[in-house]
Parts: structure tokens; sequence; C-alpha cells
């Protein structure tokens, strides 16, 4: 194993295991130099430490304490004790599909960025795959944003990338320091690339690759022409991520006022989601309401709370 694959750890966090998560194990061991497989169920999943040890990769049960970024969190410490020669690091779920991980890894453009103290990761793109849409990158200033095209082929820099398969450099982790637990999921890559940005760290998206990767239960529907996607979460997911929408909007509105008139229109854009493409479409507005009020209130930092990946 050569290049940036020699050093490069793979970490993969399950919940719900809905199928086995060997075949992307395997593919991992062959991809990189160190897998790290995370179990975030409250209960351990019967045989999955067992597999672990049969395919030779670590293990962890982390029980959904601080949900996912208090898996990211553990799993990083455990990397500084068992895996020293590791310099990049890419975190997976247990649906993102690792096929491209060794095409991006080879590919010269990653090398190029990677090699930049000034980057922060490399992630490919994402299509999701209940619609099949890519995702829409964004470019955020301090006072507007655009959006990025959904189809393109080079890299780019953007204000935000999704954490499963994005490349990330070891040492900007550790200098943007650890995961917000108090946010549990939603919006815990959201906030880490505003802590990047704010330390002058770059993130790209290597357009030539992309893999499948499920947000949600999404579904296509149109608006005034525009084909846009609903994301199809239960009630008390969309409780936390308006909660943590709000949350974010408000502590970052002085240092990105344009991020924080996008969280706006992101929750009214999950609201027109709901109302036109979802079933329960009453609770949920209830719970994005709900959630909104919480984070408006919340203090320094969300109250932790244990959360399902739904």
């Amino acid at each position: 194993m050569q290049g940036l694959s020699a050093e490069t750890a793979a970490v993969v966090v399950v919940y719900r295991m809905a199928s086995t998560v060997a075949p992307t194990l395997i593919a991992l061991r062959q991809s990189v130099a160190q897998v790290l497989l995370i179990d975030n169920r409250e209960q351990p999943h019967p045989g999955l430490q067992a597999l672990a040890q049969d395919l030779d990769v670590g293990h962890l049960h982390t029980a959904n304490h601080g949900g996912l970024a208090g898996a990211y969190n553990r799993a990083l410490e455990w990397l500084r004790t068992h895996s020293p020669q590791t310099r990049q690091v890419v975190f997976l779920d247990e649906d993102s599909d690792p096929a491209p991980l060794q095409s991006l890894l080879g590919d010269s453009a990653t090398g190029v960025a990677l090699a930049d103290t000034r980057t922060a990761a490399v992630a490919p793109a994402y299509r999701d795959r209940a619609t099949g849409m890519r995702g829409r990158y964004i470019r955020l200033g301090r006072w507007r944003l655009a959006f990025n095209p959904r189809e393109f082929t080079d890299l780019r820099p953007v204000a935000f990338v999704i954490n499963s398969m994005s490349v990330w450099r070891l040492d900007a982790l550790e200098r943007i320091g650890p995961f917000n637990e108090g946010l549990a999921i939603d919006h815990v890559d959201t906030e880490y690339c505003l802590r990047a940005r704010r330390l002058g760290l770059t993130l790209y998206v290597n357009g030539a690759h992309d893999f499948a990767h499920s947000i949600g239960m999404r579904r296509k529907f149109r608006l005034f022409g525009v084909e846009l996607q609903a994301g199809g979460h239960s009630p008390a997911r969309r409780y936390l991520i308006a909660r943590n929408t709000v949350w974010l909007a408000r502590n970052w509105f002085w240092r990105e006022p344009a991020f924080a008139a996008l969280c706006v229109a992101r929750l009214a854009y999950e609201a027109v989601g709901v109302l036109m493409a979802e079933d329960q479409a009453a609770a949920k507005l209830r719970a994005l309401a709900r959630g909104a009020a919480s984070g408006l209130l919340a203090r320094e930092r969300p109250p932790a709370i244990s959360a399902r990946p739904t």
C-alpha cells in the first residue's frame, strides 16, 4: 500500500446495521492502512466484535454517548494510541459506499490538496441513493453565498462537506478540536466546517468522484418547475434538525450572517418538503416548531442528548 492510502485510517460508525457491514470493511482493508469499526448502538450488536477480529480491524462500542459526534471523538482518541502512522482520517456511515475511496485517494488533485497544510478535508461528491441527485455544494462569503452546480468534475473549494467519505487531515482535526457532542447528529459536520473556516482551513470536493449515500428517506418533488428533495425524517429527527439549525444560526450570526440566513431558508425548505412530499405532516411541522424554539432558547451549547439516526 502506497501514497495516501498507506497513511489513512477509515472510521466506520454503525447504529441500525440493517445489512451486514462485512463487505464495507473488506473493501476498506484494501483501500487504507487502518480500519476502525464503531458500534454506536446502546446495546452492542451481537457478533460485531468477533467480525472485527476476524477481519483484523479495530473495534469500539461507544453506546451512542454524544451521538455521532461522540463516536467520532472516541475514534480519534483510539487512533492516537493505536495508529500513530495515520495522517488522514476518512469517516463513513454504515450505508455509505466505500468503492470510490481508492480512486479518490489515488487522484493527484486529492494528493496535492491534502499535502497543503491549509487544507482541512477533501471529499467526493455524494449522490443520494433514493433520488439519484447529487448534493448541492455551497460557496460561502460573510455576506453572500452561491451554489455550485450539482454536476462538476474538478476540485472545488466549498463551505461544507458531509463527514461521510470525507478525508480529513489529522493535524487539521487536532487544530479544530473535538466534535460537538451537544449536537449529537444533525449539523455536527456543519458546525465542524464552520470552525475549520474560522481557522482559515479550506474544504474541497473532488467532483471527479462520487459515492452513494442516504440522508434520511429523501423524496423528489417539484416546486415552481424546480426539482427538489424532501428529507423524509421522523418527527423526532425533525426536532433535532430544527433545534441544531436555529442554535447554529444564533451562535454564528455575527461571524457568518450569510450562513445564518441560509439556516432560516433551510428551515423553510424543510417545512415545504414536509408539506409537499411527506406523511405525518402535522407531527413533523410541530416537531420543527418545537425544535426551533429549543434552539433559540438554548444557552452556550445544545444540551447533550442521545439521538438515533432515523
